[in-house]
């Protein structure tokens, strides 16, 4: 048995058990808090497969699964936990963060490597939706008062599946460092606005965070590539 080129699934697995525990918990803090840390062990797994060179379509379906449990299936789960409305209906929403995560990762698996993402990565739009979960849990007044419309709640996870599945190049921060210097200075631009804004607002930090990461792709790919 080679070991080395197990190193990257045993971290793709612990990002599915953080994903699977933040359904068993349904605990808008804590499992936020997993949902955080299964996306850092998807950038290690990714990361350490590259270092040790031991990329494998193995790993790459692993991936995926993982990724559709935590980035998928968790954050739709959390979302329905914080409808403004106690019906039934109101849990349809939470279908569409499901079905636009499943698609993005087929498509995602199916298309040949690039210097960016087509469609904004299902790890970004659970990002922006665990900023929802902390500002909810912490009495953020504009997520509060966002939450509180049904026609708000009801929109946002349609938006973030047309994102997922939209056309719109997105930049991989993998390729920090390896791209050119107008690349590089889109994606350190966008980091250190997040940065700033987590010293400014930590409640709100992760939602516009992604928001701002979405307007610098757009802008780089008007003005830059085009």
């Amino acid at each position: 048995m080679n070991i080395k080129r197990k190193i990257p699934s045993f971290f793709t697995l612990l990002n599915l058990i953080c994903g699977f525990w933040a359904i068993l918990l349904a605990d808008l803090h804590l499992s936020t808090l997993l949902l955080l840390t299964g996306m850092f062990f998807d950038v290690i797994d990714g990361l350490v497969a590259r270092m040790l060179k031991v990329q494998s379509e193995f790993g790459k379906e692993l991936d995926s699964l993982a990724d559709l449990v935590s980035f998928g299936v968790a954050p739709a789960y959390l979302y329905s936990l914080i409808s403004p409305v106690d019906h039934w209906c109101m849990q349809i929403p939470a279908f569409f963060i499901l079905i636009g995560s499943a698609l993005r990762l087929t498509i995602f698996n199916l298309r040949p490597p690039t210097k960016y993402f087509t469609g904004l990565p299902t790890p970004a739009s659970t990002f922006f939706l665990a900023g929802l979960f902390i500002g909810v849990q912490f009495d953020s007044e504009i997520m509060n008062t966002l939450i509180d419309y049904p026609s708000i709640y009801a929109l946002i996870p349609i938006v973030l599946m047309m994102l997922n599945l939209s056309k719109l190049k997105m930049f991989s921060f993998k390729q920090l460092g390896r791209q050119n210097i107008n690349y590089n200075i889109f994606i350190l631009c966008c980091l250190l606005t997040f940065v700033y804004l987590t010293f400014v607002n930590y409640k709100l930090s992760m939602p516009i965070g992604v928001i701002i990461y979405i307007l610098l792709s757009i802008i780089y790919s008007l003005k830059v590539e085009k």
